[in-house]
């Protein structure tokens, strides 16, 4: 389809010129179904987003609702204001999800009271109006909490047709059209202009767009919701905004970060050289406006500096989990310590997000295959197992409870928001073609198909998708097969399908019948991995506090045992027999890696398995121990035992161990 507007796309112009161009815009391969397609998740997975659903009635939003409708902070703050925008997309798409009245009441309570604060002028944050000018419109957070803000008010838009809710988010946006554009304000990351912040390194806190040690991407994230409501209203005016901000990005950075993804997407430059300090969930939601800019303009070049973008990460800053952040920012090489204040759970939140989006629009089915190891395993060692609440950081090595209460700030309504989006996440659609992207036990109910998918994956490695639907079109059922898996078997009602790819979507056309049934089976072979470009770690610090890592050389290896898309760890508190629950894992353990793991029966019914028996040494003496999958972490205490200080490093866990 082709647009034709009257604006132009100039790198680093201040100005937009007002010339003739046409777009071409790109259509998506892969269309989300709608969330309350999507009924009975079952299984450790479907247990934990109950969690998380309980998590959202408990949390009490009033309090933050009150401190944005009562409109009198002045403070550079991350936490609070933080809250409000997370938690109503997070609670509409749980309440849809699972059809939960009393939560989409709250939701709509809460929705209303921030839309019927909205200033007349459009703003709706929480920064007191007399800190507020013509020459200072917003605090520095704003554009942070702001964003997730225009994505709970067009969600709900999307998901109930709530037209207050869009009219919220237009007026917003036209906030800061009126006082940031061509001639007006713009996303200084500091004091110094253009030529004088060329490749300085800034100890500031911008006054509209952050962190200035992030050098003007925070500001620039507003690219993608505005950007989204153009896909919405059309309005011309919003992406005009959203391509003057990319258009800037060069110019305010100081370092042509813009400009030099070009190097990323060659393979000549590291993400991590763009500029000396960008926090990665920064860098994503940025990512995520570029997209919808090359979904709407087809400027194939925002596409290839994302995807490359995308690339460098998976292949040197992507944890064996799937989770990606190293101190909150991007490393050098292959810098990935095991320990510490790695894989930020924003983090998680928007590399899944940007993922989903690149299969979007590709269907390449290693996006999808990505997904699942984040799914699988960090998404959910994020979250406390009891109460829902989720941790700033989820490193492979840790310690536990530690870290899960320490909110709420913006880690832990990130992890609401993630577990409530993931039902999104499985099933696409486009035309006649249907996309089986996860293949978690669920129902699915659409307008001319339904299914349903059981037999307990991952825990099992068999499963069955039976057609529920009497009345259905022909339909071309897309099957995404995982790249881990090394001799795939599907029939349809007991017929052995051929041509099946690992890495590649199996594509089944036929008329389906109610009770045809499609048997899927991925061989999960487990073993143990040695890490590969490990090193021995210190760190220094910039400025403002910011960790950074140099590497040191060592002989010391660790390894891990894997399960198909299941990553294990050792954790103290399912090894008891140990006597020590606190051990120091690099110096007391020494696995056997030669000895074959056993499959045993599970010692708690609502934990992830399947779990495994190993042989280990520890100080000294051979001992037998147990091997849980890494999703499980989120219980920090044993079952019928009394439970550690909440703020107590009680039990250590590790992925990585020694032989």
């Amino acid at each position: 389809m082709k647009k034709t507007f009257f604006t132009c796309f100039f790198l680093g112009m201040s100005v937009l010129p007002t010339l003739s161009k046409t777009y071409d815009k790109v259509d998506v391969l892969e269309r989300p179904v709608p969330i309350s397609s999507i009924k009975d998740i079952k299984g450790f997975f479907g247990y934990r987003m109950e969690v998380n659903r309980n998590y959202l009635k408990d949390f009490p939003i009033d309090k933050y609702v009150d401190f944005v409708v009562q409109r009198q902070h002045t403070a550079w703050d991350w936490t609070k204001a933080e809250q409000h925008g997370k938690w109503i997309e997070s609670a509409y798409l749980s309440a849809i999800q699972r059809n939960d009245k009393a939560l989409l009441d709250k939701a709509r309570t809460m929705l209303k009271r921030i839309v019927d604060s909205q200033e007349e002028s459009g703003y709706v944050g929480a920064t007191s109006k007399d800190y507020r000018s013509d020459e200072r419109p917003v605090r520095g957070m704003d554009a942070y909490e702001l964003y997730f803000v225009f994505h709970a008010f067009i969600t709900v838009y999307e998901e109930t047709g709530d037209k207050a809710s869009l009219a919220a988010a237009e007026k917003l946006a036209d906030y800061y059209l009126e006082y940031f554009g061509p001639g007006k304000l713009e996303f200084w990351p500091s004091d110094l202009r253009d030529p004088e912040n060329r490749h300085k390194s800034i100890d500031a806190l911008s006054q509209f767009a952050g962190h200035g040690v992030h050098y003007s991407w925070e500001g620039t994230l507003l690219c993608d919701p505005i950007a989204r409501l153009y896909e919405v209203t059309g309005k011309k005016k919003y992406l005009d905004w959203s391509l003057w901000v990319v258009g800037n990005i060069d110019k305010w950075s100081g370092w042509d970060a813009f400009s030099r993804l070009d190097s990323v997407a060659d393979g000549t430059l590291g993400v991590d050289k763009l500029q000396p300090y960008v926090h990665s969930h920064t860098f994503q939601m940025n990512f995520m406006g570029f997209l919808r800019l090359y979904r709407i303009t087809g400027d194939k070049s925002l596409f290839r500096k994302v995807a490359g973008a995308w690339d460098d990460i998976c292949n040197r800053q992507m944890y064996i989990t799937g989770g990606v952040s190293v101190a909150e920012h991007y490393e050098h090489g292959y810098v990935k310590p095991v320990s510490g204040n790695v894989v930020e759970t924003c983090a998680t939140m928007s590399w899944m997000q940007l993922t989903q989006m690149l299969l979007e629009l590709t269907g390449e089915s290693k996006y999808a295959d990505a997904m699942e190891r984040l799914m699988m395993n960090h998404v959910f060692a994020a979250q406390d197992c009891e109460s829902g609440t989720c941790r700033y950081h989820t490193a492979p090595n840790g310690t536990k409870p530690h870290d899960y209460f320490h909110g709420p700030d913006c880690c832990t309504a990130s992890g609401h928001r993630i577990i409530s989006l993931l039902p999104t996440f499985f099933y696409a659609e486009n035309g006649k073609d249907f996309y089986i992207n996860q293949y978690l036990p669920s129902r699915y109910d659409g307008k001319d198909f339904a299914f349903e998918i059981s037999g307990n994956y991952p825990e099992s490695e068999s499963m069955v998708l039976t057609v529920l639907s009497s009345k259905n079109k022909n339909k071309i059922l897309n099957l995404r097969i995982p790249s881990w898996c090394k001799a795939p078997e599907v029939s349809v009602n007991g017929e052995r399908v051929s041509g099946i790819e690992a890495g590649k979507y199996l594509a089944i056309t036929r008329k389906w019948e109610k009770g045809d049934k499609i048997g899927i089976t991925f061989p999960m072979e487990g073993k143990w991995i040695r890490r590969e470009h490990h090193s021995k770690y210190t760190t220094y610090t910039l400025p403002r506090g910011e960790i950074m890592y140099r590497e040191e050389p060592t002989d010391k290896i660790p390894y891990a045992f894997i399960r198909g898309p299941l990553v294990y760890c050792l954790d103290m508190v399912w090894n008891k027999q140990l006597c020590n629950d606190d051990v120091n894992m690099e110096k007391d353990i020494r696995m056997d890696t030669n000895s074959e793991p056993k499959w045993i029966q599970k010692p708690d019914t609502e934990m992830l398995g399947p779990v495994y028996q190993t042989q280990a040494s520890y100080m000294g003496r051979k001992v037998d121990v147990l091997l849980t999958p890494f999703a499980n972490i989120g219980q920090w205490f044993r079952p019928g035992e009394e439970k550690p200080y909440r703020n107590a490093d009680a039990f250590t866990y590790a992925i990585w161990l020694y032989k």
